[in-house]
């Protein structure tokens, strides 16, 4: 592994610099395998963070030395927490626990900062942290396996994250593995072994915790690899690699019962609640909770309803008269299962345009990054816009951001990523 972690490394803040080092190294490792690891690791890192900036002498650093960029990544970063703040004050309803998880997310704005300004190469370090904690997961999982009765259907998850989210999260960091492979140039053979282990793993996880709003972000994933390596790779590799994908797919499909089950219910699932022959399935009441959603947005769509306000709501006859009871009631229980309408519903049009900062300012920083001339730029930019459409595509059936170690996690990806591609692209264009 290379030494240069820390491009502009102020030998004088050894300490500062090894703290940080080790927190943003170790933040990612017991992420989904230790409660409260990723939440302490974002405090201790925005503490760095903060620390380092008060500090400094005002003339070595000023508000005027961002540019219009890192001041959009900084407003992505704050958005959530902003839309909670701006519809409290217009509801005149102040109350300090929706702001647990923004929060979270907000805490990667000082660190994305600091990471600016030390020039830190994340993914350097990533690139081995993400297979392990995939593989240290997976042991876990093995080895210490949550009670049957703890989910249902015998579906993976751990003593604190949900099938839903672990799906959601081992795909993520299954594809993560997979993008960084060469991201930084060309890795060694173990490297790349450890990185391939990594990628099944992950899969393995997502496979066995039966998420399918994971499985239907694939597709998309896989066109992303193929797009951006459609000019600097073999047409033929390429073209064996979407062959074997689908040769393992219909493997999958045609020999693993719970897979075809799976995937055949989405359709049966979504026709049955059209036709209205059984609307309590999985993907019914999600088709339920989102009309419902939408309602309540309807009647408040600038202030919207704070975290559990929309529950008084129920009663309104719109709902009543179409939905059943037990559908009104389990809504009020969980909510919409869908990250932008759940920001709707929470906080109006401002958790609407908040969620959209949230995922589409990385997006364009990312994009951007993947015309640079520089390798180094372009493997880092693939891997966080690989993350940030995951996450886009898999909020639309699942609430991904609505717990705070998920807040954490991906408010410091982003915060990591997203510095790592533009203090190489400043440095690109200054050279």
């Amino acid at each position: 592994m290379k030494t240069n972690f820390i491009i502009n490394n102020d030998q004088s803040a050894w300490i500062e610099n090894a703290l940080l080092v080790s927190a943003l190294s170790l933040f990612s490792l017991l992420y989904l395998t230790l409660r409260g690891w990723t939440n302490t690791l974002a405090f201790v890192l925005a503490a760095i963070a903060l620390l380092h900036f008060v500090r400094q002498p005002r003339s070595t650093w000023t508000l005027k030395n961002i540019g219009p960029t890192e001041w959009a990544v900084v407003l992505s970063l704050s958005a959530g927490f902003l839309a909670i703040l701006i519809t409290q004050v217009l509801r005149q309803s102040f109350i300090f626990k929706p702001y647990d998880g923004p929060l979270r997310v907000l805490l990667g704005a000082p660190v994305f900062l600091l990471l600016l300004r030390k020039k830190v190469n994340f993914v350097q370090v990533f690139q081995y942290i993400c297979p392990f904690s995939l593989i240290i997961l997976f042991l876990f999982v093995y080895f210490f396996p949550a009670p049957k009765e703890t989910w249902a259907e015998g579906r993976f998850g751990t003593y604190f994250v949900d099938p839903n989210t672990i799906g959601v999260y081992t795909m993520l960091l299954g594809f993560l593995c997979f993008f960084s492979i060469d991201a930084l140039n060309k890795d060694s053979v173990p490297l790349r072994l450890l990185k391939y282990v990594g990628v099944l793993a992950g899969f393995y996880l997502e496979f066995k915790s039966q998420t399918r709003g994971a499985w239907i972000a694939e597709p998309a994933m896989l066109m992303l690899w193929v797009i951006i390596h459609w000019q600097e790779r073999s047409k033929a590799a390429i073209f064996s690699s979407i062959i074997m994908t689908i040769i393992v797919i219909l493997g999958l499909y045609f020999f693993v019962e719970a897979f075809h089950t799976r995937i055949n219910s989405i359709y049966t699932e979504v026709i049955a609640w059209i036709n209205k022959s059984n609307t309590y399935t999985s993907a019914g009441l999600r088709l339920s909770f989102w009309q419902m959603s939408w309602i309540l947005f309807k009647q408040s769509p600038f202030v919207g309803y704070g975290d559990l306000g929309y529950q008084a709501q129920l009663i309104l006859p719109e709902i009543q008269r179409t939905f059943s009871q037990e559908a009104i009631n389990q809504f009020g229980q969980v909510g919409s299962h869908n990250e932008y309408l759940a920001n709707m519903v929470r906080s109006g049009i401002f958790g609407l345009i908040a969620v959209l900062l949230e995922f589409c300012v990385p997006a364009v920083v990312f994009i951007r990054g993947l015309k640079s001339p520089v390798h180094e730029i372009r493997g880092t930019s693939a891997m966080g816009l690989s993350l940030v459409l995951g996450i886009m595509i898999t909020a639309i059936s699942l609430e991904v951001l609505t717990l705070k170690y998920t807040n954490s996690f991906y408010g410091l990806m982003i915060a990591a990523l997203c510095a790592s591609v533009l203090w190489k692209r400043t440095v690109d264009n200054e050279g």
